[in-house]
This record gives structure tokens, sequence and C-alpha cells, in this order.
């Protein structure tokens, strides 16, 4: 009876949508985790530097936990300084903290290769911490260049 007209609207009415903005969703969709967030490269850069020197040093970090942690638990240090790792001898375990170690304002160039940089050289140091050695010592050749 009624033939139905084509209603074609423009881009801009596909665009408006009553003055909210389009709807977009990520590539992997809302349920799945985002491969690319703070946390997944956070702790990408922090195993992989893990990985390194449980390969070097197995022997010395055989049964040591090295994990990581949002913030810590506890109360803040006495130094004003933050808390990039806290290292407990007795339960054999090194926790990495995410959050401050991220925050940091000690870069000279913030891009993601001195972000790196930067995640790496805190896991060097709480290990350097926990066996009682330099990083120089620890890896030679590694921190040559400061």
């Amino acid at each position: 009876m009624f033939a139905r007209k084509a209603s074609r609207r423009s881009p801009v009415a596909l665009r408006d949508r009553h003055g909210r903005r389009p709807i977009r969703s990520a590539l992997t969709g809302a349920g799945l985790p985002d491969p690319d967030s703070r946390a997944s490269r956070f702790e990408n850069d922090a195993r992989g530097a893990v990985e390194l020197l449980q390969r070097e040093f197995a022997a010395e970090l055989e049964g040591v936990h090295i994990g990581f942690m949002t913030v810590p638990l506890g109360p803040e240090g006495t130094s004003g300084n933050p808390e990039f790792y806290a290292i407990d001898r007795a339960k054999q375990s090194i926790m990495l903290f995410r959050m401050p170690i991220q925050r940091a304002r000690v870069l000279h160039v913030d891009d993601a290769e001195h972000r790196r940089y930067f995640v790496e050289h805190c896991v060097y140091r709480a290990v350097c911490e926990y066996l009682g050695r330099e990083p120089w010592d620890l890896l030679p050749g590694r921190f040559d260049h400061y």
C-alpha cells in the first residue's frame, strides 16, 4: 500500500547524534583488555628485563619471586621520594610498583623508548640492591654510556 521512501541522511547527521560524539569503541571491543595499555606495556618491559637477569644470574636469583603491583600498600617512605620497588629478603621477593615508576619525572626525553629504559633501570636497581651489587658489576657494558 504505502511505499517506503528511502531516507538518505547526510554525513553530518550521521556524525551529530543530537550533539553527542559518535559511538566509537576500541579495536579490541568492549570485552577485551587493551593490548597497548600502560599496565601491559609496563609488564612487558619489566618482564623482559627480569627474564634477562634471571637467565644471567640463575643461581643467585633461584627462588626469588619478582612481582608487580600498582602502588605500594604501606605508608609512604620517610624520604619523600617515590618508592619504585620493595625488597623482602626474608620472603625472597622483589616487588616493583608500576604507577610510581611510570609517573616519575626523571626522563630527559619523554618517549616510549626512554620510558622503557627507565622501567628496565628500576628492575636492575631492585635486583642489584637485592644481590648487594652495583649495576656496572651486574651487567658489564650495559651502563657504559652513563
